[in-house]
């Protein structure tokens, strides 16, 4: 899929997440590049790249959030479900390593 086409996908997954599941807020984020390597003084030349998944899409339900894996085609991954003092953490993980690309309240 080309990128345009993927953030209209994660768009109508956000929106049926909030409608169908009644969630409090909805949030899709992108995983931030993280450098690979690096060469010269400065450095001169960095290598970045983004591993594996490209995107999170974090549904937040009263006090469990739960989080989808989004490749960079589009194609689910996996999700995992988080609660408690847990879930602040890996929050907190998310916001530092990801870019907010759009949040859906109801």
């Amino acid at each position: 899929m080309e990128p345009r086409s993927v953030l209209k996908h994660l768009r109508e997954f956000a929106l049926r997440e909030l409608k169908e599941k009644r969630a409090g807020r909805v949030c899709v984020r992108r995983v931030k590049m993280e450098s690979l390597l690096m060469r010269g003084w400065l450095p001169d030349t960095i290598v970045r790249r983004v591993k594996g998944v490209h995107y999170l899409v974090c549904v937040f339900r009263g006090d469990t959030m739960r989080v989808y894996y989004i490749g960079r085609n589009g194609i689910s991954l996996g999700a995992s479900e988080f609660a408690g003092p847990e879930k602040d953490e890996i929050w907190k993980d998310i916001s530092r390593k990801s870019k907010n690309i759009f949040a859906l309240l109801p």
